[in-house]
């Protein structure tokens, strides 16, 4: 176990780097320990695995913050023409303030995650051809109406309907078709039919 110990000075300026930079070996570096001694000692001490989770909270919250300052506030550049600074009439540099567009959006997956999809209960008509579909689309109107599901879910369902549908439209095509065939070869001449299976 003795491998394992820090000094309470080194711990201490490892957690308070940890949480200001969030790298474990920046933190390392400036606690003056090792990476080998600080995993070891978080797996052998609960106290101090706790601390260290803390300390990643804390600089995550830093992120965070600079994020949000960024993404909302701006922040100042210096205004560039042709590779070089543009000034006011007094001499100073002009400055423009810069938003970043990406992070707000990483901002709000972050807080809110996209919702989970809820499951839709909901009794549709038997749809056993492709007349059934009205009827079906009928009762997801209905749905919608009454609040059994949300429009986003009712646009969904009727794609699953129309899907559906082509593919049963596609097989009664695929049957009339072979039916028309079989009608032919009934009604060809023998010779012909004869003929025709030779060649």
């Amino acid at each position: 176990m003795r491998r394992f110990r820090l000094t309470s000075t080194r711990r201490k300026r490892f957690l308070e780097a940890l949480s200001e930079t969030g790298n474990v070996t920046a933190a390392v570096q400036i606690g003056g320990t090792s990476p080998t001694r600080v995993y070891e000692l978080r797996k052998a001490d609960s106290s101090f695995a706790a601390a260290w989770e803390e300390a990643e909270e804390i600089a995550a919250d830093g992120l965070e913050s600079e994020a949000r300052r960024r993404a909302v506030e701006g922040v100042q550049e210096p205004l560039v023409s042709a590779g070089k600074l543009v000034r006011d009439d007094d001499g100073r540099p002009l400055a423009i303030r810069r938003y970043s567009d990406n992070l707000l959006p990483a901002l709000l997956r972050a807080r809110r995650p996209p919702r989970r999809e809820r499951s839709v209960r909901f009794q549709l008509p038997a749809l056993r051809s492709a007349a059934d579909a009205a009827g079906a689309m009928a009762a997801i109107t209905a749905g919608v109406a009454a609040g059994a599901m949300t429009p986003s879910e009712a646009t969904e369902l009727a794609k699953l309907i129309e899907a559906y549908v082509k593919a049963l439209e596609a097989d009664e095509f695929d049957q009339r078709l072979r039916a028309i065939e079989g009608r032919n070869r009934a009604t060809r001449p023998k010779g012909l039919a004869d003929r025709h299976r030779h060649t």
